[in-house]
């Protein structure tokens, strides 16, 4: 889902650093519009590492990110 989430910016605490103690990876440094889950990129990854051409792929992906 979407959810937003307010942050106070200054040059002592830039976005990206608030985001990623959210948990969420910033598209840019100085001003991100768009925010992913850290542990979905982490999903993502590892699904790319381990796909093959079967079903199998996504199941051991998925047993293996939980």
């Amino acid at each position: 889902g979407i959810e937003g989430i307010s942050l106070e910016v200054c040059t002592c605490n830039i976005a990206a650093t608030q985001l990623v103690k959210h948990g969420l990876f910033p598209c840019t440094p100085v001003h991100p519009t768009l925010t992913i889950n850290i542990d979905m990129l982490e999903f993502t990854a590892r699904l790319f590492v381990h796909l093959f051409p079967n079903e199998h792929a996504w199941a051991s992906n998925l047993s293996g990110f939980l």
